[in-house]
């Protein structure tokens, strides 16, 4: 959708040029590589990647794109060969495939060629695009697969290439070929500079890096946007084009899409279901009750049907896509009078937005700004209300398009450090002679945290809201027998800023007792529910990214009974920090407690101001969050007064 907004016209002058495809080729004479002693414990290491997009001046027609890729992995186990035993080759955009083949060497230095009467395609993938697929012959353990092959594409000014995965690369390698065409490339979570160079005559820029370490999953981190990759443009030489002018066509189209001038009487009779009859509102309320009314009675369909974007039909068949939900949102907004801003981002999770280079994959996400009231809507999250922005992109960059087409970046962050919040009350009493314990709970959850527990409890299976109800009531307590539930303000449809929702329950235990003689180990820890951790014993490679910036508050109120004391309170005090520069702590978990006669109270707080923590301080960080299970594992001894 994107690429049909850049309107450009690109005109090439240039007439004859080599083609390095045509020359580029694997060696005559494979022999295994040698490995460290670590590498050979690994299932698979990439020997090699090697990239090459090369731009070919046409004439005056668009410039010839040829993409090739070589890779060399070798294979240690069943397990890398279950990996890398197929290869598939993406189709999208290509408009020819020039060659491709593939070999195995074996331990003993024998080679097995591809049959390429064995390479088949297969439509729609997942909804990935088209495929050429084939299965790797003769592999066995350590042996080496090599692929190489090259495909035309259709002309693109635009392109990218992940250049890290999830083993080991010992040498990557991408090569840039554009000649006397204007282009510009850049790189990203590497140090390494391009050089330039020169290939078969050819202006060319080369990035080559040694030992890519493997891509982990890592608990509070954003993987896959977080590999190294490069971003890069093309475009004849006579043609001058900045980033500003990407941007600008950008806005210019998306906002000539979704701001309206006017509104016509077609929307008389909606408007009057999204008031109510009020006529006196915030703008926050209007938004809201527009929010309120189209994710009630709108869909939004997964196909890219033009009608699915016209807007008389999405008004009359309240029915639109991703995208065309926007145009309803818009001139509902406009016929109430409240001011919006379109913005354009990417999921965190999948790409890190960068103001400075045009990509076009980045614009994934569009998400309405209210600039007076600092709030966001979220039109294709039918969790969320108008609020702060989805966790989704939250941390990420942002285009923000106004009404007259102007846009500006702007970082998209919470504007209330403390918008998604967990408070709970917690009395426990020892009941039938400390047979079991009573636990009553009062618990309030805000922001993200409501969002979520109002989608559960609105979506879900009946299975699905009965695990919930498990989670909600003491998770991790597998005897617990619930005596009482009742959960409030459980509506997905809110026009109250961040209502809370409420939890009251009360349910009994016998498993968080043990007998110790005339005393008994009473599990305080676990009535706060299983918690993370983090204790990871490997070097940790990516950035810390919470999930949204949240806080816990918990005060737990224990009755002694008569004739007893506790021991052992010392474990319940804790203090970990994390702070900033200034010394301000902007994330920590630090419990205390208060034996006031017969009442133990033990109060618990726990925030993450931020949503992002350095690298470099991932030992403190973790301190933080294994604090909390830490606490979790605590107990106290309930003995008898001699």
């Amino acid at each position: 959708m994107i690429k049909n907004i850049v309107l450009i016209l690109l005109i090439a002058t240039t007439n004859c040029f080599a083609q390095h495809y045509k020359t580029y080729d694997w060696s005559e004479k494979p022999q295994l590589h040698k490995l460290s002693p670590e590498e050979l414990k690994a299932s698979t290491v990439g020997i090699l990647k090697k990239h090459i997009v090369e731009y070919i001046p046409n004439g005056d027609a668009n410039p010839e794109c040829f993409e090739t890729e070589h890779t060399i992995t070798r294979v240690n186990d069943d397990k890398g060969i279950a990996q890398n035993n197929t290869v598939y080759i993406p189709m999208n955009g290509v408009k020819q495939v020039v060659d491709i083949k593939a070999r195995t060497i074996n331990p003993k230095g024998q080679v097995t060629l591809l049959n390429k009467e064995n390479i088949k395609e297969i439509k729609n993938v997942e909804e990935y695009g088209d495929f050429k697929i084939f299965a790797i012959e003769g592999v066995e353990k350590n042996s080496e697969i090599e692929v190489l092959y090259t495909v035309e594409k259709k002309f693109d000014i635009f392109g990218f290439e992940i250049l890290q995965k999830d083993y080991k690369i010992k040498d990557v390698q991408f090569l840039f070929i554009t000649g006397t065409l204007n282009s510009e490339i850049k790189a990203y979570r590497t140090g390494v500079p391009f050089r330039d160079v020169t290939v078969d005559s050819s202006a060319a820029k080369l990035l080559e890096l040694k030992d890519v370490p493997a891509m982990v999953d890592e608990e509070y981190a954003t993987p896959d946007a977080n590999r190294i990759e490069v971003a890069y443009q093309c475009y004849p030489k006579d043609q001058i084009y900045t980033q500003n002018m990407f941007w600008a066509n950008v806005a210019y189209n998306v906002g000539s899409k979704f701001f309206f001038k006017d509104t016509t009487d077609v929307v008389n009779d909606d408007l009057a279901l999204i008031t109510d009859g009020k006529t006196e509102m915030s703008n926050f309320e209007k938004a809201s009750r527009v929010d309120n009314f189209i994710k009630t009675n709108f869909t939004i369909v997964k196909n890219n049907n033009d009608e699915l974007t016209d807007l008389s039909y999405i008004l009359k068949n309240r029915s639109a896509s991703d995208y065309g939900i926007l145009k309803a949102y818009g001139y509902y907004l406009k016929a109430l009078n409240v001011p919006y801003e379109i913005v354009i981002t990417a999921n965190r999770y999948d790409y890190k937005f960068d103001p400075d280079f045009f990509i076009p994959n980045m614009l994934r996400s569009f998400v309405i700004y209210l600039p007076t009231e600092k709030k966001y809507i979220a039109p294709d999250h039918i969790e969320s209300r108008v609020g702060e922005p989805p966790f989704n992109i939250e941390g990420n960059y942002g285009l923000f398009i106004k009404p007259d087409y102007d846009y500006y970046f702007k970082k998209i962050t919470e504007e209330d450090p403390k918008y998604s919040r967990i408070k709970r009350d917690i009395d426990i009493t020892f009941l039938d002679d400390f047979e079991k314990v009573s636990v009553q709970e009062y618990q309030e959850y805000t922001g993200h945290w409501a969002e979520t527990n109002r989608a559960v409890m609105a979506l879900s299976s009946e299975q699905g809201i009965k695990d919930f109800k498990d989670y909600l009531t003491g998770s991790g307590i597998e005897d617990k027998e619930i005596v009482d539930y009742k959960v409030e303000n459980a509506d997905m449809n809110q026009l109250e800023y961040n209502k809370p929702f409420i939890v009251k329950s009360k349910m009994t235990s016998e498993s968080l007792l043990e007998d110790a003689g005339d005393s008994y180990i009473f599990e305080v820890g676990k009535v706060i529910g299983t918690q993370s951790e983090l204790y990871q014993e490997t070097k940790r490679v990516n950035p810390i990214e919470m999930q949204y910036p949240n806080q816990y508050d918990y005060t737990i109120t224990i009755t002694i009974p008569e004739g007893y004391e506790v021991e052992g309170l010392k474990s319940l005090a804790i203090d970990k920090s994390y702070k900033s520069d200034t010394g301000e702590k902007i994330c920590k978990f630090e419990s205390t407690y208060q034996l006031n006669g017969n009442k133990l109270v033990i109060t618990v707080q726990e925030y993450y101001r931020s949503n992002e923590y350095d690298l470099d301080r991932y030992d403190e960080f973790r301190s933080v969050i294994n604090a909390s299970s830490d606490f979790n594992k605590s107990s106290i001894l309930i003995k008898a007064i001699d």
